[in-house]
């Protein structure tokens, strides 16, 4: 058995490295005591930086939240969206009665950004039921667009549960109902 000379565990005869600490265990030939002194005040040197090393900490570092420019969830008071998220969500439940609904809460911009974007969906539900009008084809394109539209209004019910204000993919850019 062989023993490691730098942390003093014991490992195999066949072993040519520490498993424990990666130190060599090369049988060294031997020289006079001046090389060896020097060789040892190296490995000192290095043992004692690498401590040093370990305890010094890195300052605390926010982590890195990227910019979303269609989240305008922080241009709304927190206390607003708390206690109207079930308004908000009405419009995307229950389409032109929820937006009356939804309306009659006075004084929530947070519900008024959800009826705007309700009324892009119900812009855009408007225009893809025209290539219905077209057998066939037109069915299947108008089936695909109404798919998406049933989509991303189930996304929004889930962002406006979650009391986030974000512009929906693809509809979102209708800018005439800023």
């Amino acid at each position: 058995m062989k023993t490691c000379p730098k942390c003093g565990k014991q490992l195999e005869d066949k072993a040519s490295f520490c498993i424990f600490c990666g130190a060599p265990l090369i049988e060294k030939a031997p020289s006079d005591g001046a090389e060896t002194a020097e060789a040892e005040k190296k490995e000192d040197v290095n043992e004692n930086a690498s401590e040093e090393k370990a305890y010094q900490h890195e300052p605390y570092r926010q982590p890195y939240t990227p910019f979303d420019p269609a989240d305008h969830t922080s241009d709304f008071d927190p206390e607003d969206i708390a206690e109207n998220k079930l308004f908000a969500s009405m419009p995307y439940f229950f389409s032109i009665i929820g937006i009356i609904v939804a309306l009659m809460v006075p004084g929530s911009p947070f519900i008024r950004f959800h009826v705007k974007n309700e009324m892009r969906f119900l812009i855009v539900s408007v225009l893809s039921c025209i290539p219905l009008l077209v057998p066939i084809l037109g069915w299947a394109v108008g089936g695909i667009l109404l798919t998406v539209i049933a989509a991303l209004k189930i996304l929004a019910i889930i962002w406006v549960l979650q009391g986030k204000a974000k512009d929906i993919p693809l509809i979102g850019s209708i800018d005439f109902l800023r």
